[in-house]
């Protein structure tokens, strides 16, 4: 996999150079002993951190050389330990990142913040929807089961703003996995998971739904709630 990483940045970085990080610069050693990999053993020595390869510049990254800017770079994160890896994510204008783990728990949650793909297979969608959205398609599904909406289109902009809201405080869902969460865990119908998926795809898609106004029934600041409950849920 290593070798697939390295080729991945290089193929990607063409134009625009890319970052190589690791934990420390020690760990290069070992990583450029896997085959097709030794050419990156000159990031052994202290006083180099940029290198050709294949027409690419690398730039080395470690926890102690952390840019403040990405550039537009894709970065390749090689064993990176959680912490770290919280801390790569936080890097402005990385265009893509690809993480090659060591141990799958370090970084189950930046694959979760960020709809990862596995690599080898990509069609495999993401599966993970935040708890923050769980919790508010609880609270909606609650609201209209003690107040039946006297016209179905209130239902619609009430969904709408609750993807809004949601989008808008930066959590983001696949709507197939949406779909499959409100069915499963926040007791919705299949035809109104399906409906609330679709709404979902037009806002990620940047568009507005139409005939969404942008109002509905929840105040600006039942994000915060939402949060709180969630957290109580965990």
């Amino acid at each position: 996999m290593l070798h697939k990483g390295l080729q991945w940045l290089i193929g990607n970085s063409r134009t625009t150079g890319g970052w190589l990080a690791v934990n420390q610069r020690e760990n290069i050693e070992g990583i450029a002993r896997h085959p097709g990999l030794g050419q990156l053993a000159m990031f052994h020595r202290r006083d180099v951190y940029r290198v050709m390869l294949a027409n690419s510049i690398v730039e080395l990254v470690t926890r102690t050389t952390i840019p403040r800017d990405g550039l537009d770079r894709p970065m390749l994160a090689i064993h990176p330990m959680a912490s770290y890896l919280d801390a790569l994510d936080q890097i402005p204008r990385v265009s893509k990142m690809m993480v090659i783990p060591w141990l799958a728990e370090e970084v189950d949650s930046w694959a979760k913040r960020n709809f990862a793909k596995d690599f080898d297979n990509p069609e495999l969608p993401s599966i993970y929807v935040d708890r923050v959205g769980i919790t508010a398609f609880k609270h909606l599904k609650f609201a209209f089961t003690e107040s039946t909406p006297p016209f179905p289109a209130q239902y619609r902009m009430a969904v709408c703003q609750t993807l809004q809201i949601l989008l808008q405080n930066g959590i983001k869902f696949e709507p197939a996995a949406l779909q499959s969460a409100l069915v499963q865990q926040c007791g919705w119908s299949p035809v109104s998971a399906k409906q609330a998926a679709e709404i979902a795809e037009i806002f990620l898609s940047e568009q507005t739904p139409s005939g969404y106004g942008g109002s509905g029934p929840w105040e600006p600041d039942i994000i915060k709630l939402w949060r709180i409950e969630a957290k109580k849920e965990r």
